[in-house]
C-alpha cells in the first residue's frame, strides 16, 4: 500500500514537472515569436505602439531565453 502511495505522489510531481517544462518552452517560443515580429514592423507601427526602431532592434536582438 505505502509503495502505491509513493509512486502516485512520483507521478503527479513528474506531471507538474512536465507541465513547468511545457510552460517555459510556450514562454519561450512567444517571445521568439513576437520579437521577430517586432522586427517587420515599420517606423509608423513602432510609432504607434510607443517603440523606437532601436528599441525594437534591441528587444529582437535578445536571445529568447530572456
Amino acid at each position: 500500500m505505502k509503495s502505491v502511495v509513493l509512486n502516485q505522489i512520483g507521478a503527479k510531481r513528474d506531471s507538474k514537472e512536465r507541465l513547468d517544462y511545457l510552460a517555459v518552452w510556450q514562454r519561450w517560443l512567444q517571445r521568439y515569436r513576437s520579437r521577430r515580429l517586432l522586427l517587420q514592423l515599420d517606423r509608423e507601427q513602432l510609432k504607434d505602439i510607443g517603440v523606437t526602431r532601436e528599441e525594437a532592434l534591441e528587444e529582437a536582438g535578445k536571445p529568447f531565453w530572456r
